[in-house]
């Protein structure tokens, strides 16, 4: 998205300069502690690998604010929460952070009561600009023109096909021409993925993990 001036990171993140914003979507906290809760035997070290992945990208960048397009926290309070809780206030203690904003997405079901005493800002939508945010791509259907949407929940990811019919799936950045919306994808280390089936026109970008390279659009298997 060059005429943004936004950075798409390989960590799955975007950085808007001018904004000082960081963006990331579905982290999924908590994830780990309910499988377990389930008797899946999912080790502690998914939930903290989220937050040190993100934690390196704050001090890379310090932004001024944190974006999270929804699915913040992914079931009901557990002890990591109370994590999540501790790495939220040594991050407001930065005297560079301003805000941390979380547009709620269908995961975020925790009772009101557990954002007591957090400084955090939430909402459905969130309009800056000429950027709308959100957390699932149909709620921006319809866009005012002049108008761009933002959002998660798809994860999406690219299946790539070589001449020896070997594949790749990797993560992926899709805007959608038709609908002038970008899906990002998703930032939790303990989330899967869905291959998307981008349209004449749209764009999309793949991160390898080291790197985001433009993907042609023909070369997406359908």
């Amino acid at each position: 998205m060059t005429e943004s001036g936004w950075e798409f990171l390989p960590d799955r993140a975007i950085w808007w300069p001018s904004e000082s914003t960081l963006i990331v979507s579905d982290l999924h906290l908590g994830k780990a502690a309910h499988f377990r809760r389930h008797g899946i035997a999912v080790p502690n070290a998914v939930n903290a690998n989220t937050l040190e992945r993100l934690s390196a990208l704050v001090s890379s960048h310090r932004p001024r604010r944190l974006l999270v397009l929804g699915d913040l926290f992914h079931s009901e309070e557990n002890k990591e929460w109370l994590e999540f809780q501790a790495w939220l206030a040594s991050l407001n203690a930065e005297p560079w952070f301003d805000e941390f904003r979380l547009v709620e997405g269908n995961h975020d079901i925790l009772h009101p009561s557990a954002f007591e005493g957090m400084r955090l800002e939430r909402s459905a939508l969130w309009t800056h600009g000429s950027w709308v945010f959100a957390h699932d791509p149909d709620d921006l259907v319809n866009l005012p023109d002049g108008m761009h949407g933002v959002a998660g929940h798809l994860h999406p990811a690219l299946s790539l096909v070589g001449k020896g019919r070997q594949s790749l799936k990797l993560p992926c950045w899709w805007y959608s021409a038709e609908r002038r919306t970008l899906v990002v994808p998703t930032f939790g280390t303990f989330t899967g993925s869905v291959s998307v089936k981008p349209k004449g026109g749209d764009a999309c970008w793949v991160t390898t993990g080291d790197a985001v390279v433009p993907a042609p659009v023909k070369g997406i298997t359908r």
